[in-house]
């Protein structure tokens, strides 16, 4: 817990940042109408993030040299794939979006002890590998919708499926179980930008599972639209 609070500090004043923002964008964009978004119309997309809340909390997205004055075992990551997403979305409103997420994250890490006499380096204890599979559901308020550009926000939660395995070191075959097998995992996006019509780009912002940065490509299908037929006179 100690780890992910110092992790969180350090991005405490661009969070700050984030979130005056997305209040000025809500307070700017509060009586916008735009038609761009209908009830019904459905979107496929696919991302990729880094810094993930797992990673701050766990340590898998960097090496940490030995604290100084602090004994016990930490974690060094040698290697993080990074978070990748696939959702599906549905727009209940055109201001409200709901959807379902499914991601995965591959890392390995060595593991290190401290305990030793403070002359000599850390202890490699164990290397090991783990997967982290997230399933959520989400909701996408929409701040603006402009023939081009959309801006909005993201509020996730669902379950996450933490797999772990040694691969050398001491003990081989087991695992450091700092994680339960099943967890509640969660999102929040307090700013996202996407540019295009039904094939687009987009851009978030925020903290959890699908990292402090995200990016990817989206793809719309719009609510097909019958045109009632005049009645001949």
């Amino acid at each position: 817990m100690a780890l992910f609070l110092r992790h969180i500090g350090k991005f405490q004043p661009l969070m700050k940042q984030l979130s005056i923002f997305t209040l000025g964008v809500l307070l700017s964009c509060a009586q916008v109408s735009s038609a761009q978004e209908l009830k019904g119309d459905q979107e496929l997309s696919a991302s990729y993030g880094r810094e993930s809340g797992t990673d701050m909390i766990r340590g898998f997205s960097g090496a940490r040299s030995r604290p100084s004055g602090d004994y016990g075992s930490y974690n060094s990551g040698t290697f993080n794939s990074g978070s990748m997403f696939v959702t599906y979305r549905y727009a209940l409103c055109k201001r409200l979006i709901f959807g379902a997420t499914l991601g995965t994250e591959f890392v390995s890490f060595n593991h290190y002890s401290n305990n030793g006499p403070r002359d000599l380096p850390p202890a490699l204890l164990g290397q090991y590998k783990a997967n982290i599979t997230t399933l959520a559901f989400e909701l996408k308020p929409v701040y603006y919708n402009g023939s081009l550009v959309q801006l909005y926000g993201i509020v996730g939660l669902g379950g996450r499926y933490y797999s772990e395995h040694q691969v050398s070191g001491q003990s081989t075959g087991g695992t450091l179980d700092y994680f339960p097998n099943l967890f509640l995992n969660s999102q929040w996006t307090p700013i996202g930008a996407r540019i295009g019509k039904k094939l687009s780009g987009f851009a978030e912002f925020g903290l959890g599972y699908k990292g402090l940065v995200s990016a990817g490509v989206c793809y719309k299908f719009s609510r097909k639209t019958v045109t009632p037929v005049a009645k001949p006179e």
